[in-house]
């Protein structure tokens, strides 16, 4: 079994050799080898191994046979003896000796070696080792590879392999040691007694293992002989195996005090330390690793430690500070992102760190470092950083977005502006470790103050403060009674929200007295269920208990750190404003018995010693001038704090750092002496073992603070000697010495380590540090409360935290960066910010994502030179692709959260519409056949297929970039008009030169002619960008616009208004009046899509066709014409629709159109007509202001002009008259029928106006059913009122004005030229005259009729007569005539009984004599009809006994005398005699 290697050992007998002659006799006779001891076969090759006078080949050989038998199953459990067997093997293999034959073969008899050492422990029989056994493995395989002690002759392999297998043993220890600790603590739980250990080590081992790790990063730079290489090997190499063992033990090293405490203190400051002292990439990384590995499998009783060092250590790390290399702060960034992705430790930091009083804002700290070092500082400086940053971004985002993936209702931020009903010891509940009672006060915290709500932001682009509450701040707002909500819907200015806040806070001021507490609760906790805090939704949100006083303890840390900041400046003024917001107990009233006041004083020092002791950020050199002041009332303070300290168990150098660095000892030695003093007192009461007595304890810790001074202060040149420093505490323990050696451990410590002030911003953490964050961890409050079942508590402050700086950094990545999965993941991240904002309901998240995303696009656009095809620069940029997707996203499925981004959607949708960019099927959105949608504003025929087309039709006619006035424009039409003295006017078509049919069909094939000529590429580029565009469906926005949220739909309502460029065009304008146009159809598509809210929408909609009709005339004219028909269209559609909500402002709508230009409403005529007629035809009955129908009838009088449009006009009114005729509009209409009556009569004088003389029929048809309708309206009102509600009504008066004006109108038309139209018009008069009967029209009406309208008209007549434009006069007169003596024989007894009545009958007579008069030359036509008409009045009056002699008027006129005088004139014949017979 033992070969022999050299020629002159082959003949010479070996003093090994009888023993494995002995075991060859002996090794065939064994039968069961389980009852074989081991050491018969073992003892000669261990023999072998550990003799020094044996060369190296042959101890390799006995190494290699040790292998294979440990390999075997020779050595198990149950084999005889088995326990001494392996611990002998590990004892000997460590004690190896061989004589040296060359470098390369004693390498291989070490490594050799190295494997007996990691078979024995790894071996079935490995659980035999000994602690001792254990121990001695490890070390020998470590030092076997030691890279400082190894020999420079060895090579590299020997150390690597030697480290992997010393590696490979302590996991398999440690995994052993883990499932002890794990199967005794089941069998605690279950009640069990404790199993049998599996192995023969445990704890003690894996004790002195991790000590052995501490103490190679610990002490390796002070190892001689060690350079820097040398030394981070062996560090990485001792933080790679304890981030294994903590990996392989896992949770289980909490169950053995030792082994946390040593990962809680002595690791993590040895980590600490070393990380420090040697930042390479390598160190940076296996820290990073181990303290994810803590994290992972301890964090949950070392959130503190985490704490401490994420803060001190990792981040400033991550920052660039304490780092020679970019590659460093790569790692230690790399190591923040590991953490960050780990489930729950996001939130858990949170809840645990910033919701903790006494901790950092780790979170915060957090996210802005990552968010710095994501933001690129320009273009060429986007490096890995930003990429690891990124991802620590999105993984929070991922984090944050899980509550609202799940839909799980979030907690509204809470406002700090909620005051505390009453004081609640915060102070002494953390000193002792446990959580505070928050409880009671939970409800008043994480109440949201009903005007700091998220929803009142100032957005971008305006500055309007929305009233959109939640239902729980009414409430509580409505019985405070100090302030008053808008109604739904309704607008809060920013000076009514200042109002309401300071009333508000009046009210809570003047509710916090004394004795208020409990009232104070009640009131505030009224608007929410017990237990709850309002949702974003205004719905309450409920959680765990000790997580929602996480949430308030939070609340209550904003108001510390404004104490703090007092306390800092001012520490009395601190105090004052500490129990001004009850965070400390107020000082007892005057009044208060001398017993109670000094118990309330008492308190007092103590929960200020305890708030000295545990709040943050306090001034530290204030701290201790305090503590040494000689006040009664501070030293009671200086007590308090001073117990707020555990020093049992503690050395005594350790308790004096931790104590000293929690304050700057004052420069009095008075106040120093005091301070020591109360420190000596408490050492002592938890460390009696330690002193005889409390005094002495504080000369020890005097005098080794004089020592500290002594030793490291430069001006002292006679240091102190340890001997020294003995003698001086001769005696001091109560009469009697000090152990040498503690003084000795005290002395070294000192010289060493001065004594120091903690300072945060310091990467040297102390040990101290970590040793009273251990005691803390021993506490309840240094348990990690887990955030999983309620990180919906925490999620909307949390991402109102990071959101701001995470969205700015993406957007800067997104615009500096050109990688494309860069920008890819930045988009990514961007788009999840939203989703998160919207569960939140943030607006200002997507208002910022849109501004700064819109710019990329909007600048890119604006580059392309003219030369350039848009689509194909779109088509080869896959960022500005990208970013338009994103944008499109936002928009599409956020567009509830925009407010002032809307208007940057306006831009981009803008822009791209003049780069001609906007696909097909945006076009048709907006073009929806009327019987399939809402329809489109179509102007020319063709437009409505492609936005491009139409875009370069404009382009190609000259006239699309204009932004001057066209007031010339409509001069040289009515110039030429003028000139032409055609039937025709010439600027009736609005589409004259601004693409017609013909010229958008020409654009079309240009269009494709020019993309006949792209190259591949090219068409590539533009097939990609119209695939894009098509993809992001920006209509959708617009189309779905019912689904917005009220403030975001008056937004967008207010941005498409405004991005259409100003009215009027300043010369230096460069916007197009198509782009105008373009607006103007998305706010007509908005509008019709939102007819639930078109109440809200209407005031901006309304400003918006005000400015555009008061400026028709500098406007474009298809801009107007377009206004007018999306107006028209709107009331014609919405009015049925809402007409008891928005009939008034759709009223005031129509008015507007009063305000067009007449040359401009000429000139679009036909336009005008046909949505007038849709608009009375469709919703005439919803009209319901008399304004608006004067607005449509001036318009129509002014359109009516157009011959064109005469017939739609007059179609129009006469549906009107016959279906939608009523007290509101009968003056207008019939006016009107008026109008196009007299405009159908060809003027013979201007050729220019040829009439509509077939139209004449029609238009008098139109008036007689005027009269017609006056008298059924009355008959029906009649028939449906009282008389006096007739009267109440106005139904009496309206009747005598309309008969009047009737009257007036016919009297009017009586004059025209047309034979057919005064035919027509008497024909109707007689009956209108008639019809007063059946009217009741009053004497007073009738008499004025007579004297304003009819006999004036008489006169007119007869002087007529003779005209050559009055053809058939006499006939007009004849039918006057009888019309007169109709109203005399029908109304003589009414007309009678007024005194005008004389009047009357003198200018009836008048007429009738100026006719005859008038009439001598003419034909029989007045000759027969004035006698007749004449007779049968006087007979009437002769009947009625009016006519008699001596009849006087009211002036004495001798009516009997004038009446035959005027009978003598007009009808010769008839006599007083002839009427009497």
């Amino acid at each position: 079994m033992v070969p022999r290697y050299y020629e002159e050992d082959r003949n010479e007998p070996s003093k090994y050799d009888d023993a494995f002659r002995a075991l060859r006799s002996e090794i065939f006779k064994f039968q069961d080898w389980r009852d074989v001891d081991p050491m018969i076969y073992l003892s000669p090759f261990l023999n072998l191994i550990k003799a020094s006078d044996v060369s190296g080949p042959i101890t390799g050989a006995a190494a290699v046979a040790l292998q294979r038998i440990l390999e075997s199953d020779l050595l198990a459990p149950g084999t005889r003896n088995v326990e001494q067997a392996i611990n002998q093997i590990v004892e000997d293999a460590t004690q190896c000796k061989f004589e040296s034959t060359n470098n390369s073969s004693d390498e291989i008899v070490l490594l050799n070696i190295v494997q007996v050492l990691g078979q024995a422990v790894n071996s079935a029989a490995g659980c035999f080792l000994t602690d001792e056994s254990i121990c001695k493995a490890v070390q020998a395989a470590f030092m076997l590879g030691d890279p400082v002690k190894k020999p420079k002759e060895y090579g590299d392999i020997m150390g690597y392999y030697s480290r992997q297998t010393c590696g490979a043993m302590i996991r398999t220890v440690f995994k052993n040691v883990a499932e002890q600790l794990l199967a005794a603590q089941a069998a605690e739980m279950n009640q069990q007694p404790v199993p049998e250990p599996t192995c023969r080590y445990g704890v003690r081992a894996a004790v002195n293992i991790l000590e052995f790790l501490i103490d190679l990063i610990q002490k390796g730079p002070s190892l001689q002989g060690a350079t820097k290489e040398t030394v981070e090997e062996m560090v990485v190499f001792s933080l790679d195996t304890v981030h294994a063992v903590i990996c392989v033990a896992g949770g289980a090293l909490v169950l053995a005090e030792p082994l946390a405490r040593l990962v809680q203190v002595d690791l993590l400051y040895s980590m600490c330390q070393a990380v420090v002292q040697y930042s390479s990439v390598s160190v940076i990384t296996g820290f990073c690793q181990t303290l994810l590995a803590i994290s992972s499998y301890l964090g949950h009783v070392s959130m503190a430690q985490m704490e401490t060092v994420l803060q001190r250590v990792l981040l400033k790390l991550a920052d660039g500070k304490g780092v020679l290399a970019l590659e460093q702060q790569e790692a230690a960034l790399e190591g923040l992102l590991d953490l960050v992705r780990q489930p729950n430790f996001v939130h858990d930091m949170f809840v645990n760190c910033d919701c903790r009083v006494e901790r950092a804002n780790l979170f915060e700290e957090v996210c802005s470092l990552i968010s710095k070092t994501a933001f690129p500082v320009s273009k060429t400086s986007v490096g890995p950083l930003n990429f690891i940053s990124l991802e620590a971004l999105l993984a929070i985002l991922n984090a944050l977005a899980q509550s609202a993936r799940n839909g799980q209702e979030l907690l509204a931020a809470p406002s700090p502006a909620n005051e505390l009903p009453f004081y609640a010891d915060l102070w002494g509940p953390l000193v002792a470790g446990t959580h505070p009672d928050l409880g009671a006060l939970a409800d008043v915290l994480l109440a949201p103050h009903p005007f700091t709500h998220h929803h009142h932001h100032h957005h971008l682009h305006h500055n309007t403060s929305h009233g959109h509450g939640h239902t729980a701040s009414s409430k509580s707002l409505t019985t405070s009674g100090s302030a008053v909500l808008p109604e739904p819907g309704g607008v809060l200015s920013a000076a009514e929200v200042a109002a309401a806040e300071a009333r508000s806070a009046a009210s809570a001021t003047a509710g916090a007295g004394p004795g208020s507490a409990a009232s104070g609760l009640a009131t505030a906790g009224s608007a929410l269920p017990p237990g709850s805090g309002a949702g974003v939704r205004g719905v309450p949100v409920t959680g765990p208990l000790e997580l929602r006083c996480a949430m308030a303890e939070r609340c209550l840390k904003a108001r510390i750190g404004l104490a703090v900041d007092h306390f800092n400046k001012d520490f009395k003024k601190g105090f004052v404003a500490m129990q001004a917001a009850k965070l400390l107990p107020e000082q007892p009233p005057p009044s208060t018995d001398a017993e109670a006041a000094t118990a309330a004083k008492k308190l007092l020092a103590t929960r200020l010693g305890h708030f000295l002791r545990t709040c943050p950020g306090l001034n530290k050199t204030t701290i201790g001038e305090l503590l040494g002041d000689p006040d009664p009332f501070y030293l009671e303070v200086l007590e308090a704090y001073t117990t707020g300290f555990d020093f049992g168990h503690l050395k005594f150098d350790s308790a004096l750092r931790m104590f000293l660095e929690s304050f700057k000892l004052p420069g009095e030695a008075q106040k120093i002496d005091r301070i020591i003093n109360a420190f000596g007192r408490h050492y002592y009461a938890g460390n009696e073992d330690v002193f005889r007595c409390a005094d002495a304890a504080y000369v020890l810790a005097y005098s080794v603070i004089m020592l500290n001074t002594d030793q490291h202060n430069n001006q002292v040149k006679n240091k102190m000697t340890l001997e020294s420093f003995q003698r001086n505490l001769r005696g001091v323990n109560d009469g009697t010495d000090f152990d040498k050696r503690f003084l000795e451990e005290i002395y070294y410590s000192i010289v060493k380590t001065p004594l120091r002030l903690s300072e945060p911003a310091s990467m040297d953490v102390s040990e101290q540090c970590f040793l009273q964050l251990a005691q803390v961890s021993g506490t309840q409050r240094g348990l990690v409360l887990p955030s999983e079942s309620g990180r919906h508590l925490f999620d909307t402050t949390m991402f109102r935290l990071i959101w701001g700086p995470a969205v700015h950094a993406m957007c800067a990545i997104v615009d500096n960066c050109s990688n494309e999965a860069l920008i890819g993941s930045a988009l990514e991240g961007l788009q999840l910010a939203c989703q998160i904002a919207a569960a939140h309901e943030l607006e200002d998240v997507a208002d910022s994502i849109i501004v700064n995303l819109s710019k990329i696009p909007l600048q890119q656009l604006a580059q392309v030179p003219a030369s350039a095809r848009s689509d194909v620069v779109f088509g080869r940029d896959p960022r500005l692709r990208a970013v338009t997707r994103t944008l499109a996203a936002v928009i599409n499925k956020h567009g509830d959260s925009l407010r002032g981004g809307w208007a940057n959607v306006m831009d981009l949708v803008v822009q791209l519409y003049r780069r001609g960019l906007l696909p097909d099927s945006f076009c048709k959105a907006l073009n929806v056949p009327a019987g399939d949608g809402d329809g489109g504003l179509v102007v020319r025929d063709g437009e409505c297929s492609s936005l491009r087309a139409r875009r370069l039709a404009l382009q190609r006619a000259g006239t699309a970039n204009s932004g001057t006035s066209s007031i010339f424009k409509h001069i040289s039409s009515s110039f030429t008009q003028i000139l032409s003295l055609s039937s025709e006017p010439t600027g009736n078509d609005p589409s004259a030169g601004r693409g017609n049919t013909n010229s958008i069909a020409a654009a079309t094939a240009a269009m494709e002619a020019a993309n006949a000529l792209l190259s591949e590429p090219e068409r590539a580029a533009v097939v990609a960008a119209e695939d894009c565009l098509t993809k992001c469906a920006f209509e959708d926005a617009f189309m779905d616009s019912k689904f917005l949220k009220q403030e975001s739909l008056v937004q967008l309502v207010r941005a498409i208004c405004g991005s259409g460029g100003p009215i009027p065009r300043p010369p230096s304008s460069s916007m197009p009046w198509d782009a105008s146009e373009l607006c103007l159809e998305l706010l007509f598509t908005v509008l019709l899509r939102n007819r639930d809210r078109i109440t809200l929408l209407w005031p901006r909609a309304y400003e918006h066709f005000a400015t555009i009709f008061q400026h028709s005339r500098e406007c474009d004219t298809v801009l107007v014409q377009k206004a007018i028909m999306a107006m028209m269209r709107l009331c014609q559609r919405l009015l049925p629709y809402k007409a008891a909500d928005i009939s008034e402002p759709l009223m005031r709508g129509i008015q507007l159109l009063s305000l067009v230009d007449e040359q401009v409403a000429h000139d679009l005529a036909s336009t005008i007509a046909a949505e007038i007629q849709s608009l009375l035809q469709g919703a005439a009955a919803y009209i319901h202001n008399q304004q608006a129908w004067m607005s449509i009838c001036a318009l129509i009088k002014v359109i009516h002009l157009d011959p064109a449009s005469y017939p739609v006009c007059l179609d129009t009114i006469t549906w009107v008259v016959k279906e939608s005729l009523s007290m509101l509009n009968y003056h207008t209409v019939v006016s009107t029928a008026v109008d196009l009556l007299e405009r159908a009569v060809p003027d013979p004088r201007r050729g220019e106006r040829p009439g509509h003389p077939n139209h004449i029929g029609q238009a008098i048809r139109l008036v007689q059913s005027a009269e017609e309708w006056l008298e059924l309206w009355w008959i029906s009102s009649q028939s449906k009122h009282s008389p006096e509600a007739l009267e109440r009504l106005g139904f009496l008066a309206f009747k005598a004005d309309t008969w009047h004006l009737l009257i007036g109108w016919l009297c009017r038309l009586a004059k025209n030229t047309s034979v057919e139209v005064r035919t027509g018009t008497m024909s109707c008069l007689q009956r209108t005259v008639v019809a007063a009967e059946r009217l009741v029209i009053p004497a007073p009406g009738l008499a004025r009729s007579l004297t304003e309208l009819l006999l004036p008209l008489g006169h007119d007549l007869v002087k007529l007569m003779h005209s050559r434009d009055m053809p058939q006069c006499d006939v007009t007169v004849r039918e006057l005539v009888r019309a007169l003596s109709k109203m005399v024989l029908l109304y003589h007894t009414q007309l009678e009984s007024l005194p005008s009545f004389g009047a009357i009958w003198r200018g009836i007579l008048d007429v009738l004599a100026s006719a005859a008069a008038a009439n001598r030359q003419q034909g029989e036509v007045l000759a027969e009809a004035l006698p007749e008409a004449l007779k049968n009045m006087l007979l009437v009056l002769h009947s009625k006994g009016m006519l008699v002699e001596g009849w006087k008027d009211a002036d004495g006129v001798d009516l009997w005398e004038f009446t035959w005088r005027q009978t003598a004139r007009t009808a010769p014949s008839l006599t007083p005699q002839s009427i009497r017979s």
